[in-house]
């Protein structure tokens, strides 16, 4: 059931940028940094490549199947993201963006959306509001994290982001090794 998200054999970015400030700018650049053997499919409709990867200008060009889709756009564009996901194959969508129930009833509103437009199509959802998921033994770092340490046994999963910054940082900085950290943001789903 969760194959598609610790071992995907294609990861679609929506929301991904040629801006090294963007935070989709740095899940291609970390995909491609952690040596991830799938496919990768950058999709921005303002954008013709993403460190020299072709973009596409909406999922719905993709002619492949995704396994994994992650979501980086504003929040208003997160449930047709999630939709365009769904119709190019993905089992899983991982929404980084924030700005749903942590933010209030309004949000806690539209985030139940989300979960009932991925349970509709039996669809798992990581976050909303998370940072990722980085696999080493899979060699897919699937986060916005900066640093990332060697492949080991220890895992972690964990409801905040930014603790999962900090340990990836500190396990890098102590040459910890580290299996898989998933951040599951606010559980709307997973």
């Amino acid at each position: 059931m969760l194959e598609p998200l610790f071992y995907p054999q294609s990861v679609a970015v929506l929301g991904a940028s040629r801006d090294p400030g963007k935070v989709g700018h740095a899940f291609i650049a970390n995909l491609i940094a952690s040596g991830y053997q799938g496919k990768i499919v950058p999709v921005n409709p303002n954008a013709g490549d993403v460190l020299g990867i072709p973009c596409l200008k909406s999922l719905k060009e993709c002619k492949d199947k995704i396994d994994l889709a992650v979501i980086v756009v504003p929040p208003k564009f997160v449930k047709q993201a999630i939709q365009d996901s769904i119709d190019a194959g993905a089992q899983v969508v991982t929404v980084i963006t924030a700005g749903f129930k942590e933010v209030g009833a309004q949000g806690a509103a539209a985030e139940q959306e989300l979960v009932d437009l991925c349970h509709k199509h039996k669809v798992r959802l990581q976050g909303p509001n998370c940072l990722g998921i980085l696999n080493a033994h899979h060699r897919m770092n699937a986060t916005f994290a900066p640093s990332v340490p060697p492949a080991g046994k220890i895992s972690v999963i964990s409801q905040s982001g930014a603790l999962c910054v900090a340990i990836l940082d500190w396990a890098a900085q102590q040459k910890l090794g580290m299996g898989k950290v998933i951040s599951i943001g606010n559980k709307a789903d997973l």
